[in-house]
Order: structure tokens, then C-alpha cells, then sequence
């Protein structure tokens, strides 16, 4: 992301240019909740789950933040400035609790239009008063699956630079990035709620044992055998690794050793309980690193079995 540029005094041009971008990110802000539905209620669908309850506050704020945060790197001064304006605007309500969001609300869907609907309030109060709040820096902070952020500016730094209306390209572009970052929020936080990762290399359920001999072109044999397995269970993560070694009369007995994890429920005794070939499919780009399933896809499966924060139990 590139780094904010100094504030611009108020004047009567630079007031102009402050109202239209906020007339703008007031219209995609609105967008943008219209848009999140349809992929919530997917999300939940796919993990077979109900958006039956409010997980609190920090929902909407991470989620809306992890959104626009999306446009802030690939969108030059505009991105970086639309995005540090939303996620201070939005970041700041975790600890100014707005009152509209005290309350408890009856689903994900529902607390994501809450605050929504906070933020084009507040958008609308710096509208109408924009020489008043012309220099106060709305800053706040929020959690993402790329790390905790903190994001913020004033309006002197709003009217450094031209929001895109609805008719133009550019807000087409940002508003598809904006819902695909979102969607990579939301899996994340509901990955993190329902499910955790099962080792499945220890205990009753040996590593796979493959002879070095006994595998076309060792190496490249071992990613393939990969590679098919994730490809037929879709929810694991598959990796290999070679131990090197020779018996007493100098004999070849180095193996792979192909280590099994699992992205599911808690299983019971020994049945495992992955989410569903769909949801996996939906979620990863890869198999093994480098070899694409899905493009459109919203994480690496290394990323995820790794860096996600999930819970990982080895199963004994």
C-alpha cells in the first residue's frame, strides 16, 4: 500500500472534491452490503452451518475492514486512501461502541447491514460537516487472516484524491477485489469458529509408507501421488517427506513418508468429519504448490493448513 499524502487545506474546491467522494464511498459502501449477502449465505451453505446468531460486534468490524482493505493495495493513492479512510471510519466503532451496534443482532447478515448502515451515518456526518472534521484522523484496528491491521486518515487527506463513481470502470473493478477480500475474511472467521485441522500421520493411523523403489521418477512420482489424493478429498492437505537410508549391507532403504491432515470437525473415535468436497473445493486454489485447481479459489492450501490460525490436533 502505498503511503498516505499530506493533507490539503480546506478551500472550496478541495470541500467539492471531499462531498463527491464521500457521495461516492456512501454508494459503494451500500453496494458492497448488497453484494456480501448472496457470499454469506453461500459460505454458510457450503460449511453446511446456519446464520442463526450474532457473533458480536468485531464481526462487522473485521469483516467490512478486511474488505475494503482489499482495494488498498492495488489501486495506487486511491486505493490507499479509500481504504484508510473506511477501515479507521469502521475500525474506530470496536472501541467508541456506536449505540446502533450495542445491541444483539440475529445473524452474521444482519450485524454486517448494522454496521454498515453505521458507517454511511458517519460518512454523512462528515458530508455535512466537513471544515469541522476536516483534520480528525478516524483511525482503527481490526483483524484479518494476513495479520491485525491499523488503518486510518483524516478528510484533509480524503480530498487528496478522486473516488470513482458507479458509472466508472475503476469502481467495478475495486468493488470485485472488495467482495473477494470479504469472502477471504469470512471463510477465515468461520474456518476458525466451526472447524479445526486433524492430523492424521500419528497414532492408529500410520504414516503411509512408500519404497524410493517403488515410485516412478521418486520426487516427481511422490507430488503426483499427492496431487490425485487431494484432488479425490478435496478437505486434506497432502505433503511428503524422504528419509534417506541403507541397511547394513549398504542397501537402498531410504522411504517417503506421506503425512495426512484433515480440515474438518472434531472426529469421533475414528470417523473423520471434513468439510465438504464442495466447500473445498470453493476455498482452495491448489493442490500441491504450483498446481492450480481453481483459480477463482480464495487461499492457498498451504496458507490454510498452516498460517490460518486453525486449531491442529494430531489424532491418536
Amino acid at each position: 500500500m502505498e503511503p498516505l499524502p499530506e493533507p490539503v487545506q480546506p478551500t472550496t474546491q478541495t470541500i467539492a472534491k471531499v462531498k463527491t467522494n464521500l457521495t461516492n464511498m456512501q454508494r459503494f459502501n451500500d453496494l458492497l452490503y448488497t453484494y456480501t449477502i448472496p457470499k454469506t449465505s453461500n459460505a454458510f451453505l457450503l460449511l453446511g452451518k446456519n446464520d442463526n446468531n450474532d457473533p458480536g460486534m468485531s464481526i462487522g468490524v473485521n469483516l467490512l475492514c478486511g474488505a475494503l482493505i482489499g482495494i488498498g493495495g492495488e489501486y495506487g493513492i486511491i486505493g490507499c486512501i479509500a481504504a484508510n479512510y473506511f477501515c479507521g471510519l469502521i475500525g474506530e466503532y470496536s472501541e467508541k461502541k456506536p449505540p446502533s451496534l450495542i445491541g444483539v443482532y440475529s445473524t452474521y447478515t444482519t450485524r454486517i447491514q448494522a454496521t454498515s448502515i453505521q458507517a454511511d451515518r458517519d460518512m454523512a456526518e462528515d458530508y455535512t460537516y466537513p471544515v469541522e472534521n476536516w483534520d480528525v484522523v478516524k483511525s482503527g484496528t481490526f483483524d484479518t487472516p494476513f495479520g491485525t491491521k491499523t488503518l486510518g486518515c483524516s478528510l484533509g487527506q480524503v480530498a487528496a484524491m478522486y473516488f470513482p463513481g458507479e458509472t466508472d470502470p475503476k469502481f467495478e473493478d475495486m468493488m470485485y477485489k472488495a467482495i473477494f477480500s470479504f469472502e477471504q475474511n469470512l471463510w477465515w472467521n468461520l474456518l476458525n469458529r466451526f472447524f479445526q485441522i486433524n492430523g492424521w500421520n500419528t497414532g492408529w493411523m500410520l504414516p503411509v509408507i512408500v519404497q524410493a523403489s517403488d515410485v516412478p521418477n521418486g520426487d516427481a512420482g511422490m507430488n503426483n501421488y499427492c496431487n490425485n489424493y487431494m484432488i479425490g478429498l478435496p478437505a486434506y492437505w497432502t505433503y511428503w517427506g524422504y528419509s534417506p537410508s541403507t541397511d547394513k549391507k549398504g542397501r537402498d532403504t531410504s522411504i517417503y513418508i506421506v503425512y495426512d491432515y484433515s480440515l474438518g470437525s472434531e472426529p469421533n473415535g475414528r470417523k473423520d468429519f471434513p468439510i465438504s468436497d464442495d466447500a473445498a473445493r470453493y476455498l482452495f486454489i491448489d493442490t500441491i504448490p504450483g498446481t492450480i485447481v481453481n483459480q477463482n479459489g480464495l487461499f492457498n492450501r498451504y496458507f490454510v493448513f498452516n498460517d490460518f490460525g486453525l486449531k491442529k490436533i494430531e489424532q491418536v
